[in-house]
């Protein structure tokens, strides 16, 4: 394949979107890690952390970076907010990929993936994704414009711990 470089220019990492075993090997092998979305800081310690990194060693590549995708709010309305994302999200529970993903989890969906509740209860739900091996965390706000905004606020307190 040709390459072509600006010059002073640094190769991107180059990041898959994985969650099922042969993607996450192939993540392994290639790539500089992975992106997951809708999974749980157990998911992630249990299965897509080990799969991912025994590809990366057998490979004889560095350890692979992990991103995981969450939905979250800081919000009075965790119920609310598990049906808005269910209501605009929920076809995702159809594709295969995703759906072994859920059943893997014991979940119906990806609602209840989502890291919803006081301040306490997202700060600790960060803290066990850092915990679980992830390397950053991509986080889509979702609730009220309020909600938003205290969930902005509360991660940018959460980054700044480390």
């Amino acid at each position: 394949m040709g390459q072509s470089a600006a010059p002073g220019a640094t190769p991107p990492s180059v990041l898959v979107s994985a969650v099922g075993p042969a993607m996450l090997r192939i993540a392994g092998e290639l790539a500089d890690g992975t992106v997951t979305v809708w999974t749980t800081p157990e998911t992630v310690a249990d299965y897509i952390g080990p799969t991912l990194t025994r590809a990366a060693s057998a490979a004889g590549r560095p350890v692979p970076r992990i991103v995981a995708t969450v939905v979250a709010s800081v919000t009075a309305d965790v119920g609310g907010v598990r049906q808005q994302v269910a209501d605009q999200m929920g076809f995702a529970a159809q594709f295969a990929s995703y759906r072994s993903m859920f059943d893997r989890q014991r979940m119906s969906g990806l609602h209840e993936t989502v890291v919803a509740g006081d301040e306490t209860a997202v700060a600790r739900a960060v803290r066990r994704y850092a915990a679980a091996g992830v390397t950053e965390l991509l986080v889509s706000p979702v609730g009220s414009e309020k909600d938003v905004m205290r969930t902005i606020g509360l991660l940018a307190s959460v980054r700044d711990e480390t």
